[in-house]
């Protein structure tokens, strides 16, 4: 049975939606829309003449069209469903490859052996693995997380072309139109800026969303088993950072309030900073354990460093379990036929 949390959090999104929270604010996404745009042309502007600005740049723009596709993704309104294709002529992100990864993150926030951006290893972990699992890597983890960080974008852009093949040849919805705009991409992308600008780039925007979507959730409660409550498991496993200037709010493209995501994906995030006294009354009222959690923005960072140094400086613990599940595990990564993690390669949020 549905647990009262639940059941007064239904109200609560009732609530919101009759409020009009899922009417986008048009001349917000305009903004956001032209800053990337700006980026993009001055990137485009300097690449030959001052390449490490357009470099710079251009990482920045990865960055924020990724921020910007994984809104329109999650999106249900018809400015969301046109613009469903821009991660992947912006970001060279495939629409179904980041639905089938994303949304069961969304689903099984932090189970262990479930959730496939806790699955990193070899190499970095969450917690001390079983001798079996475990990787000379983490005992200097706290030293090189930067390095597996810059390849974020490397990695999911080739999971990207490499579901949007299987999607083509499967006659998955849409299929042929996300390959396409993905081919789109890349004919603008190495067109446009030669190699010694793209390729950083793209590390440089792998190593800030990396630096930006890790400290949210891995720092919080870690599930072995299905938790019910989908609601207070949200509140658990999420910590909000609180930014301090302009920039940063617009850097960190709405991961900042990462809890208000988890409870409404589907919601605009423009509209993220006006819930904050509501879920924080919603976890009084509902006694949620350890309440609405929000650290500053340098803080939560030191938290997810201190959290690779701890575990790198653990004994390694017999029967742990595995980042990659058991086998019959609801969910379990093992059992998953469209899991990179299963096939060994490591993803991040």
């Amino acid at each position: 049975p549905d647990s009262s949390t639940q059941i007064n959090f239904r109200k609560l999104r009732d609530d919101l939606e009759q409020e009009g929270f899922w009417n986008r604010d048009l001349v917000h996404e305009a903004k956001l829309l032209g800053i990337w745009a700006g980026l993009v042309v001055t990137a485009a502007a300097t690449a030959s003449t001052v390449p490490i600005l357009s470099t710079f740049l251009l990482g920045l723009s990865m960055t924020a069209a990724g921020w910007l596709g994984h809104d329109y993704i999650h999106g249900v309104d018809p400015f969301a469903d046109r613009l469903r294709n821009f991660a992947a002529l912006a970001a060279g992100l495939h629409p179904t490859w980041w639905s089938d990864k994303h949304n069961k993150h969304h689903a099984l926030t932090n189970e262990m052996g479930v959730d496939e951006d806790i699955a990193t290893d070899p190499f970095l972990y969450q917690w001390a693995p079983a001798p079996e699992n475990d990787s000379p890597l983490r005992k200097i983890q706290h030293w090189t997380f930067y390095v597996p960080f810059s390849f974020l974008f490397a990695l999911w852009r080739y999971d990207s072309m490499k579901v949007a093949i299987d999607a083509v040849e499967a006659k998955r919805p849409n299929a042929k139109s996300e390959l396409y705009a993905l081919l789109i991409h890349y004919a603008v992308l190495w067109t446009v800026f030669p190699v010694n600008v793209w390729l950083p780039a793209i590390f440089m925007s792998g190593l800030v969303s990396a630096l930006i979507v890790t400290p949210t959730h891995q720092s919080e409660e870690l599930f072995e088993d299905y938790q019910p409550d989908w609601v207070t498991a949200q509140f658990q496993s999420t910590r909000n950072a609180v930014t301090t200037n302009p920039f940063s709010e617009w850097l960190w493209g709405g991961m900042q309030y990462q809890l208000e995501h988890h409870l409404f994906p589907s919601m605009p995030r423009s509209k993220y900073p006006q819930l904050r006294e509501r879920l924080i009354k919603f976890a009084q009222d509902n006694n949620i354990p350890g309440g609405y959690r929000e650290t500053g923005e340098f803080e939560i960072l030191k938290m997810n460093w201190d959290l690779y140094k701890r575990v790198a400086e653990a004994d390694a613990v017999p029967g742990a379990p595995s980042t990659r599940g058991r086998l019959g595990q609801q969910g379990g990564i093992l059992d998953s036929s469209n899991s990179p993690a299963a096939a060994g390669v490591s993803a991040f949020e």
